[in-house]
């Protein structure tokens, strides 16, 4: 137990530390030397402050849940029934995606902050594209129905395939965690008037119309009711700023009669 603990803390620690440096625009703390006098100390407490408020809590929790099922179930496994053991790993490794989501999304988003991402555009098939956004995301997505249509026939267009990919699943892992019981997501793409539009769909209960601009913004986060988990709050204003790092949009709208939300990403093909 101590030594689990322990190890958490390590890395709990390691990635407060790394996502501190990324936001004072430095590199993480990798055997390197930093000036005492590179920033003004009060500036390194309210960086490290805004650090430790958005996700101690969230990143805690996760492992927490990691660390307490895996040792259940190492002290009780002869006593287990397999629908018990199946039960730990399963919420041991939805866990594991969620502490993962968080580590990523903070890190992505201090990249961005810090203007450390770098666009390199090339021709890529659009139904490859979303075929590996399906890949990627995997079993999150595995207690979804998902469709995706071609407005036109496949076409290929000029982008950066890592960073719209990296979009488009944040939208996608949204709709998965803000759909119905059973979510349904509807993926249409088209290329029109030069621009490449892609619409993703759910079957939630819909966005309220005064957020859906907040929605896109830091650590905001709509909690419903029947959800434990909401998120970390960064997906969405990740897929902003990914769009506009590909001179492009993203905007959200409701369906008609409360049928779901709609997001709809464009950019010049």
């Amino acid at each position: 137990m101590r030594h689990s603990s322990r190890s958490g803390a390590v890395a709990y620690g390691y990635f407060i530390q790394s996502a501190a440096h990324y936001c004072m625009k430095t590199k993480p703390p990798v055997n390197i030397s930093i000036p005492q006098d590179a920033f003004p100390e009060q500036e390194r407490e309210r960086l490290h402050r805004k650090v430790l408020g958005a996700v101690s809590h969230d990143l805690k929790t996760p492992l927490s849940c990691i660390i307490g099922s895996l040792e259940i179930y190492e002290r009780l496994k002869e006593k287990l029934s397999p629908d018990e053991i199946n039960s730990l790993i399963t919420t041991a490794r939805l866990e594991a995606y969620r502490l993962d989501d968080l580590i990523s999304n903070t890190l992505d988003m201090a990249r961005f902050e810090s203007s450390a991402v770098t666009v390199k555009k090339q021709l890529c098939a659009m139904d490859l594209l979303l075929e590996d956004c399906l890949i990627q995301l995997g079993p999150r997505l595995s207690d979804c129905d998902i469709s995706i249509t071609a407005i036109q026939a496949s076409f290929s267009a000029v982008t950066d395939p890592l960073l719209l990919t990296r979009a488009i699943c944040c939208v996608l892992d949204n709709a998965a965690r803000h759909g119905s019981t059973h979510p349904v997501i509807g993926v249409e793409y088209e290329m029109t008037g030069g621009q490449v539009i892609i619409r993703i769909q759910d079957n939630g209960p819909g966005i309220p119309e005064s957020a859906l601009e907040a929605i896109f913004t830091k650590y905001t986060r709509f909690a419903q009711p029947d959800r434990t988990h909401t998120g970390t709050g960064l997906g969405l204003s990740i897929c902003r700023e990914i769009m506009r790092l590909l001179d492009g949009t993203v905007t959200a709208a409701n369906l008609p009669d409360g049928a779901g939300a709609v997001f709809t990403l464009s950019f010049a093909a």
